[in-house]
């Protein structure tokens, strides 16, 4: 293991593995018609995922700092090939059917431009942040045409948090929201397929659309509302065992929470996350460098912006748009990458650690 290594991170991967066994619980609760089919694959990705994690302690990190262009080269090539080989499944091709399980490129884009941006945004000027800029458009692009459009959004989100925590003029990154706003407005008029507009539309007027586009999100308002304070217990939730709400084990599998364990049950599934987040803010106080405290800070802006996302679209707080609930909703690609994630923090902590001790 790298001298940088000598004292790493545990409460981060503690809260981790609680929240897979948390996933687990929801999934077979879910899934249980199919037996132990879905939770037995969740449990080989949460392992590759712990594995994965903590894999990312044994990589030097002089070779993270300059994996970013290898990995955006690779992820690129990957985006572009699933829109000719990828899977079709509603409408869209966002899979490779890998035999043993569906490998998503967008989850790889994802951490080639965390640490990409990182890199980039740490040396802060011009050109270094219209690069940025231009590399993630690029990839937010491909991803859109698969179509996944929370992807592509929350790409661009996480872009703008790193940017904004750099140490970037502020004019500079004003132009490029102002002509980011505009690009905005034109997909949405004019960019959009009709079911992606009517999802948008639908969150501010569900009644209007309770037959179609809002359909899953007034069920999965119904079915977590009528959890009450503790739930109606644990593989007794009758929505969920009769699939009122689709997807309930990947996109709504927080209904499936909200339904069974109530209140108390979210209350602490939130506490988990915000004990998760609260850790990175840690790190990114401690961080050695600009690399690390801006890569830390869009692992933050990942994790906070898609529970945010997930729970909200479950209560209808968002739109719908289909981003999973990090290590609880059933999926592979999704647990894996977002495990790489956690393991880059534990690496920012490992090396702040090796120098100064990190206050808990």
């Amino acid at each position: 293991m790298p001298w940088e290594n000598r004292r790493f991170e545990l409460f981060i991967p503690i809260i981790v593995v609680c929240l897979m066994i948390f996933g687990l619980l929801a999934l077979y609760s879910a899934t249980r018609d199919s037996g132990l089919y879905f939770v037995r694959k969740q449990i080989v990705w949460d392992i590759l995922g712990i594995a994965a994690m903590f894999a990312m302690l044994l990589v030097r990190e002089r070779y993270l700092k300059i994996a970013g262009t290898v990995l955006y080269v690779a992820s690129m090539f990957s985006l572009v090939l699933v829109l000719f080989y990828g899977t079709i499944s509603g409408g869209a091709r966002r899979w490779f059917d890998l035999k043993f399980g569906y490998f998503q490129p967008s989850e790889f884009a994802r951490l080639a431009l965390l640490i990409l941006n990182a890199s980039l945004l740490s040396q802060p000027n011009k050109k270094n942040l219209y690069t940025s800029f231009l590399l993630t458009t690029i990839c937010v692009g491909l991803v859109a045409i698969e179509p996944d459009l929370g992807t592509a959004l929350l790409m661009g989100g996480i872009w703008f948090s790193m940017a904004l925590v750099s140490q970037v003029k502020t004019k500079s990154l004003m132009r490029i929201v102002l002509v980011t706003s505009l690009m905005v407005l034109l997909l949405f008029f004019f960019g959009l397929k009709d079911y992606q507009r009517d999802r948008i539309v639908s969150f501010f007027n569900p009644g209007r659309y309770a037959q179609g586009s809002a359909y899953n999100m007034l069920q999965s308002i119904h079915t977590v509302g009528s959890g009450g304070i503790l739930g109606r217990g644990f593989l007794k939730g009758p929505a969920t065992r009769l699939k009122f709400v689709p997807k309930n084990h990947t996109d709504f599998i927080f209904s499936v929470v909200g339904e069974e364990f109530g209140f108390l049950g979210t209350s602490l599934l939130i506490i988990l996350y915000f004990l998760l987040c609260w850790r990175i803010v840690k790190a990114i106080k401690f961080a050695k460098d600009e690399f690390w405290r801006i890569l830390c800070s869009g692992v933050l802006a990942t994790f906070s912006l898609q529970v945010f996302i997930n729970m909200g679209m479950c209560m209808g707080l968002a739109p719908v748009t289909g981003l999973p609930l990090p290590f609880v909703s059933y999926g592979g690609s999704a647990t894996l990458f977002l495990s790489i994630h956690v393991g880059l923090v534990m690496k920012a902590i490992a090396i702040a650690k090796s120098g100064t001790e990190l206050q808990t």
